[in-house]
């Protein structure tokens, strides 16, 4: 039975963002594919990798931006300070670890759901050159949150630049049955619980074993969420 996953992405450009691409469809467009099931490249008859890219999607960046370390401090020529504030998550610029907002979120009404934040192996593009990318999951029916893009800057880099519809990740979602994506618009109410949910679980962070079920077991407000996402559908 087909799994709906609702989606939305709440950046100020959010009319930018396409529904997320299956990375099957990705790689094949390649070429690495044959009719041929003998030939050494005609991965498409293997069902060990097509396992592995079932249900694996690629999700776009929506801006073209830059900053660079200089010193102690970032600097950018692009957009405006509030727009760094907003977007720009300084962790550590001794370690050069950052986190780099393009606001995504996805749920859904099943009971369970893992999704997984993967690196975007198959991909070239500054992102693979310049960045190791933090990666983890979580269970979408049982926790409400947006994604972040964590990264750090490897050794031979100063500078973070990305592209308009480069690939930040990769979503694995945890399931054999089709996924069927619906887009919603994410509206203020919804954005408050994100924040209580957070705010409620910011005990977590001192707490030696930093378990998920934690989280899920704090978690209130399912039935709320759906209602509020469904009649802000954008289908």
């Amino acid at each position: 039975m087909p799994i709906t996953v609702y989606w939305a992405c709440f950046e100020d450009e959010w009319v930018k963002a396409v529904e997320p691409e299956k990375i099957s469809k990705r790689f094949y467009s390649k070429g690495i594919t044959s009719n041929d099931r003998n030939s050494p490249f005609a991965v498409n008859y293997c069902p060990v990798f097509n396992d592995f890219l079932d249900n694996t999607y690629a999700i776009k960046s929506i801006y073209d931006y830059s900053f660079k370390i200089e010193g102690n401090q970032c600097v950018t020529q692009d957009y405006d300070q509030k727009f760094f504030d907003d977007h720009v998550y300084i962790r550590s610029i001794e370690k050069k670890f950052f986190s780099f907002n393009n606001r995504y979120i996805f749920f859904t009404d099943n009971d369970d759901l893992e999704m997984s934040i993967n690196y975007p192996f198959f991909e070239e593009s500054e992102i693979t050159k310049r960045c190791m990318v933090i990666l983890g999951s979580f269970n979408i029916g049982k926790y409400f949150r947006n994604l972040e893009f964590p990264f750090i800057l490897k050794k031979d880099f100063d500078e973070f630049i990305i592209n308009n519809e480069d690939v930040l990740y990769y979503l694995k979602f945890y399931t054999k049955e089709k996924i069927i994506f619906k887009q919603f618009k994410m509206t203020n109410e919804l954005g408050l619980m994100i924040k209580s949910s957070r705010q409620a679980n910011s005990f977590n962070r001192s707490k030696k074993h930093k378990s998920m079920d934690l989280w899920y077991s704090k978690f209130k407000g399912k039935k709320y969420i759906l209602n509020q996402i469904k009649q802000n559908l954008l289908d």
